[in-house]
């Protein structure tokens, strides 16, 4: 009996050391909860704050009123911290923001570096192929320096039409920046080539440039005079600076195309659809455009060779597009730095 008084005894002792543990634990979390509730409340009011509610109870309780500097010192402080907590609120609401729009501004860098590593890596694979046309240029030099008649097999006209439309367009580096329009150089040096290779005309025209592809061929600054481009799909190619003196381009796809700066003196292009081409500060004396589509043409600065040839254009030959070049632009005599002399000029009205 004894022992189990003591045992009970001692299990009451140790029930009361747990019991006082607790209690102290429950009265230091309540001290930690008072201590933060008051740094809070310190934060959201502040010191200077408090004061002034503190001031303002005590004076309302002895005087029962609250005088006008009492009252102007808690409007003061109560503006003061709402401004400051306007700010902090402020600072948080821009932060977010401000970080979303670095990390963006990072992204698109970022994935103009891999669009532009893409671009490159095709440009190398397209430059590859230059070794292939080199054994095709050397080809049609060796046939048609065998055959009088200036005509290539079936099997080189089936190599040729392959190589122009395996020569896809691409961006590449220029000046150390990316060309901003997809282009082919490849297309542009293998038209050149067949150009000045005097390929029987009819020939040419029939089994190679009409079944070829030759969209956004770079021919800039390229010698095409006289060269024979009739019933080909030229659409967006650059011929800028180019000069097609004599060129014959008659029924050919000249859409998009770019002319500016170009030599298209006596050159046919009738029939050819020319619409929203550039013509830009192009020469276009006794240029042939019968029946030609100038839909939404650029033509400013380009040089004619009569004085009334909006008119003409667009009375005589009823050309598509005509009325509205007639419309936006006029003939002026111009002093033309290439030709040295005062040329009809088409300028904007």
């Amino acid at each position: 009996m004894q022992d189990k008084v003591a045992a009970l005894e001692k299990e009451n002792e140790l029930l009361k050391e747990r019991l006082e543990k607790y209690q102290q634990k429950k009265k230091t979390n309540l001290k930690k909860k008072k201590w933060f509730f008051k740094i809070g409340v310190s934060l959201l009011t502040g010191k200077k704050l408090k004061t002034s509610i503190y001031n303002s109870l005590q004076e309302f309780n002895e005087q029962k009123k609250i005088s006008l500097q009492t009252t102007s010192d808690l409007a003061a402080s109560i503006i003061k911290r709402l401004t400051r907590i306007g700010v902090f609120a402020l600072l948080f609401a821009v932060l977010p923001t401000t970080l979303m729009l670095y990390q963006n501004s990072l992204l698109k860098k970022q994935n103009k570096k891999i669009q532009d590593q893409t671009h490159l890596a095709e440009a190398s694979r397209r430059s590859a192929q230059m070794f292939i046309m080199g054994d095709v240029l050397s080809d049609i030099n060796t046939e048609l320096n065998s055959k009088s008649n200036r005509r290539l097999s079936h099997t080189l006209v089936g190599r040729i039409v392959s190589l122009s439309r395996a020569m896809k367009p691409y961006k590449y580096l220029k000046e150390g920046q990316l060309i901003p329009n997809e282009i082919s150089p490849e297309r542009g040096q293998l038209l050149i080539t067949l150009c000045k290779s005097k390929i029987e005309p009819s020939f040419f025209v029939d089994r190679i440039l009409q079944e070829s592809d030759f969209r956004k061929s770079e021919l800039n600054f390229a010698n095409l005079d006289n060269a024979v481009l009739r019933d080909v799909n030229l659409k967006g190619a650059d011929f800028s600076n180019s000069s097609l003196i004599n060129a014959d381009a008659r029924r050919s796809n000249l859409q998009k195309v770019n002319f500016s700066g170009s030599d298209l003196e006596d050159a046919n292009l009738s029939n050819a659809n020319l619409s929203e081409a550039n013509l830009t500060g192009s020469i276009l004396l006794h240029t042939n455009f019968k029946q030609a589509n100038l839909e939404n043409i650029i033509i400013e600065n380009a040089i004619v060779h009569r004085a009334d040839w909006l008119s003409y254009i667009k009375n005589d030959l009823k050309l598509k597009g005509a009325e509205d070049l007639y419309n936006m632009y006029k003939v002026d005599s111009v002093f033309s730095v290439v030709l040295k002399k005062k040329m009809p000029t088409i300028v904007k009205q």
